[in-house]
């Protein structure tokens, strides 16, 4: 078992690492047309990569859902269960919060209506009364 402290410095060095591969992905999605499917994809890989549950069950640190998934569904025969179920509810609330601050951005960015009217509009103030 490792300490708190090792723990820590591992996400720093996980969390610099995941970095480096993020940038790699995004240089490569950043020629796509629609920057929702670009920024979409770029949220899920992060999600993915960062999302944490328990190192072991009898445990409270926190370890990349990835790589638990990856280690318990390749060497225990516990299967890929623990780590991707928190993955799948992850990008899924990602992607809802993300599509509906979206939806609502672009409401409040619209300008409102404008109403125009004709020079010669039947304002009273405009008509000379000859």
């Amino acid at each position: 078992m490792y300490s708190t402290e090792n723990y820590f410095w591992g996400w720093i060095a996980y969390s610099f690492g995941v970095f480096s591969l993020l940038l790699c992905f995004w240089y490569m999605v950043r020629g796509l047309k629609s920057s929702a499917l670009r920024q979409g994809m770029v949220l899920v890989a992060i999600v993915f990569f960062m999302t944490p549950v328990t190192a072991y069950y009898d445990d409270f640190h926190l370890a990349p859902a990835f790589f638990v998934s990856l280690y318990e569904g390749l060497l225990l025969d516990s299967g890929f269960q623990r780590g991707l179920a928190p993955i799948l509810a992850m990008i899924i609330i990602t992607l809802t919060l993300y599509g509906s601050s979206k939806f609502l951005w672009k409401k409040m960015k619209r300008p409102p209506p404008v109403r125009v009217r004709p020079a010669f509009s039947s304002d009273k103030r405009r008509r000379s009364h000859t």
